[in-house]
């Protein structure tokens, strides 16, 4: 029995906001409806309120992490093994399982679903990134049986297959970052566009730009244009469908671009070619790379070098941030470089 006070209908919603403010309410139950009005679970008298003693239930303790979920149905060593780093895109969450783990699996998704109530379907990684569409292998361990979800960031929307395309939400400060930098009239070629999120995010900040998005996945492709189609983007983002370097030597984009996004993180590199030949004079490129932890940007700026020189085209390195980790000794970079001739 709890003891609590009787309050009505019309009343309550103040009572609570009076009694939270005064640290007397009771969080640990719930509150009880009845037709005579409210029983709120106090911790003291308030007020001229009578006191009563009533059955509540206890409300289940929430946790704010998987960590803190786990603990006590995992071992302390099991508990060590756990990866705790995750994606969560739209109501999707996907995980890894080290080996050691995999009959804990169920258990494992099942508490990170206590922890992230919007989830529905909880997938681990299967495989590494495979092919020249960097999409990996899942299999489903808790929730629906669905791989196709919608994922909002920045104030836009993007469905997806997470099973077919390649995605990260982890580069939502980036598009964020750079959509801040973009000014109106810029003309924009977004290589690798995949479903969208760089070229959707940049038209959301400044809408007075053109854009050219070309992705090579068919699958990703068909979620590109459906993306801009959700955002309405029509007029300013033009989606091709196609290989970087084939869209754009056939395409005639030379010397079209004031601002060139390669967030491709490997093999970018190979690109790079193919961008000072769109670049006009003053054109900005974000090019994104995997590297070393020890020394982040140094590989990255040897090849910007070498492909200017081998373009006849000067460059100046005018910013470079480490974006996240990605493995043990390995992060993800950008270094941002205008194009001064």
């Amino acid at each position: 029995m709890v003891k609590c006070i009787l309050v009505k209908r019309k009343d309550a919603e103040k009572v609570r906001r009076e009694l939270l403010s005064m640290g007397l309410l009771d969080i640990e139950y719930i509150p009880k409806k009845t037709s005579d009005g409210v029983y709120f679970p106090v911790k003291g008298a308030f007020k001229n309120f009578k006191l009563f003693e009533v059955q509540l239930s206890k409300r289940a303790r929430r946790v704010f992490s998987l960590e803190d979920s786990l603990k006590g149905k995992l071992t302390p060593d099991e508990l060590k093994l756990v990866v705790k780093s995750f994606d969560i895109i739209g109501d999707i969450a996907i995980l890894e399982i080290p080996k050691k783990l995999e009959k804990k699996e169920k258990l494992i998704a099942n508490s990170l679903m206590e922890v992230h109530r919007n989830v529905k379907s909880v997938f681990k990684k299967t495989s590494p990134m495979l092919g020249i569409f960097r999409v990996r292998k899942l299999k489903l361990i808790a929730g629906e049986n669905r791989t196709i979800t919608e994922y909002r960031e920045n104030n836009c929307r993007f469905k997806l297959d997470v099973s077919k395309v390649y995605f990260t939400p982890r580069l939502s400060f980036e598009r964020k970052r750079i959509a801040e930098q973009v000014k109106p009239g810029e003309k924009i070629l977004a290589m690798f566009a995949g479903v969208g999120p760089f070229p959707i995010v940049i038209a959301k900040f400044q809408p007075k730009v053109k854009i050219c998005a070309i992705e090579l996945n068919p699958v990703a492709f068909k979620y590109l244009e459906e993306n801009i189609r959700l955002n309405r983007m029509q007029e300013i983002i033009t989606p091709i469908l196609g290989d970087v370097k084939d869209v754009i030597l056939q395409k005639k984009f030379a010397g079209w671009a004031d601002r060139i996004l390669m967030p491709l993180p490997k093999g970018a590199e190979e690109f790079l070619g193919v961008a000072f030949y769109a670049a006009r004079k003053g054109c900005v490129v974000h090019f994104y790379q995997f590297a070393s932890e020890k020394n982040p940007f140094e590989e990255a700026e040897k090849r910007i070098e070498y492909s200017s020189l081998f373009s006849g085209r000067k460059v100046q390195v005018i910013g470079k941030r480490t974006v996240r980790p990605f493995a043990p000794g390995v992060v993800q970079v950008v270094v941002d470089f205008k194009i001064t001739d």
